[in-house]
Order: structure tokens, then sequence, then C-alpha cells
């Protein structure tokens, strides 16, 4: 990165975010499908679990010099993941993606950047604002649906909006890691979120993980896509990635997860919605220019 002008490191900053936006739709559109078969705290427990094979591999590939101020915020964003994704899969289980998703999406989006001006200082360009004013109708358009045709109950809605705060503050706190603490950090977080799931699960029920060998396998892979959505986030933010611009490019995986079940599943697509993909691909144009 050294040989890359600042412009060119800041491109390559909203392409990784980019990538985790779709990353995390990936995971999100198999993880609401899989909670309505297995109780969406043993989805959680087996999603956390592949996050720390995968990380551990990381923390040996990638091994830095994390301080112990990294080590902290690596840790405390494990208890906010776990907690995030326990409140998420729950309102997917009563709920849909469709309607869960984009209330969290826009809480999630909405915190790093009232941290990001209030407590931070930034000052966005007037391009980037319109960007992100932009990303966060976009979410909204994308994934909203009529009252009569989605089955989410308010407690399902109720359930995202508060997974949507606690995801906000995970942004801010995987902002605090250190750009030479290498992967520690990270194989700390999904080992402490795997800590709290497992906790929670064996708590409200007799077993840790799925009984079905698929959905034991899907919820696998779905920890898989979320944690290299975390990886790339991290390092999204360690090249100089704003913490607000990197937090809306990240919410639009509610829109385009909505989009792969239009592909995947045959759901149908409403013009509002096709119209809010739109308004996110112009939005992520306008920010990157800014």
């Amino acid at each position: 990165m050294l040989l890359l002008s600042r412009k060119e490191v800041w491109a390559v900053a909203i392409l990784l975010a980019i990538l985790s936006t779709m990353s995390i739709a990936v995971g999100e559109f198999f993880a609401a499908d899989t909670t309505k078969k297995a109780r969406a705290n043993e989805v959680t427990s087996t999603m956390f679990g592949a996050g720390v094979l995968m990380t551990a591999v990381l923390a040996i590939l990638w091994p830095g010099d994390p301080t112990s101020r990294d080590l902290f915020f690596g840790a405390a964003s494990g208890i906010a993941n776990g907690a995030g994704v326990l409140l998420l899969y729950l309102a997917y289980s009563r709920g849909s993606l469709r309607s869960a998703a984009p209330a969290a999406a826009v809480i999630m989006s909405s915190v790093p950047v009232l941290w990001d001006v209030a407590i931070s200082g930034a000052r966005p360009s007037a391009l980037v604002w319109v960007g992100l004013v932009l990303g966060l109708a976009a979410i909204a358009l994308s994934s909203y649906e009529r009252a009569d045709q989605h089955n989410a109950d308010e407690r399902a809605i109720g359930l995202a909006i508060l997974a949507g705060l606690v995801f906000g503050m995970l942004f801010v706190l995987l902002n605090e890691i250190g750009e030479g603490a290498g992967g520690t950090p990270l194989m700390l977080q999904r080992t402490v979120g795997f800590i709290v799931a497992i906790t929670v699960t064996r708590a409200t029920g007799e077993q840790i993980f799925p009984a079905d060998r698929r959905v034991r396998a899907t919820a696998f892979v779905v920890g898989l896509f979320a944690t290299t959505a975390i990886i790339l986030m991290v390092v999204a933010l360690q090249l100089g990635g704003s913490l607000s611009i990197v937090s809306v490019i990240g919410s639009q995986y509610a829109g385009v997860a909505v989009f792969l079940g239009f592909v995947f599943r045959g759901q149908r697509m409403w013009w509002w919605q096709t119209l809010g993909l739109v308004a996110a691909s112009l939005a992520v144009a306008l920010i990157t220019i800014g």
C-alpha cells in the first residue's frame, strides 16, 4: 500500500467495504432460512464456531503486534457481535429477512455516522453527505414491504432494531483496533462472541449446535461468510476508511440480501426495492467520488 497514493488507498478501502457487504448479504441470505429450521441460538453458536477456526488460521498467517488496547477492543467487539447476532437471528426466526434486515441496517449505519461526526469530529464533504443520506434511504427502500406482504410481528422488528444498535457499536469498537494488530484481535473477537453465544444457547436449551447435519453445515458456512465480512471491514477501516462511510456501505447488505431472495427464491421485488438498489449504487459512487 506504500506504493499507492492516498486516493488509491481510499478506493481500495471502499472496495473492501463493498466486498464485506456482499459477504454479509450472502451469509444473512442463508442464515434467515436456517433460523426457521433450528433454534436461532444454535445457529449463532455454530456460526461463531466457524469464525473461531477461521480466525485462528488468520492469526497465524497475520501475526501482527497487537497492544493490550487492541486486544481489549477485540474482546469488547466480540461481546457486541455475539449479542447482536443472537438478537438478529431471533428476529429472523420470528419474522423475515425482508422485514428484520432493513430495520437493523438503518440503525446499524446511523450509530457510526453520529459517532463519527459528534465524537470523532469528522467533517465529510457535501458530496459524501449526500451519499450517506441517500445510502440510508436506499436501505429502507430496497427492503421495505407492505404490511400485508410479510409475516413479521412487532417483537421481531423490535429485536432487529435492538440488534442494529448493538451492531452500530460493533463498528465503533472495530474501528479502534490498530493497523499493526494483525489477526489476533479478530480471533479474540470471534472467540468471545462464541463464548457469549454458547452460554446463552446452553442456558436456554439442551443443545448448543443444530441436531440436523445439513442445518449445522449451512450455519457453519454462514460463519465463514460473516467472518470474512468482519475481516474485510476491519482492513477497510485500518486503511483509512471513514467509520461513517464504511458503515453505511456495509449496511447495504439488506438490499443485496433482498435481491438474492428475488433471484434464487423467486421472491417478489417491488418497484421501490429496485429503486432502492439503484440508489444504493449511486450512494456508494458519490461516497467514493467525494
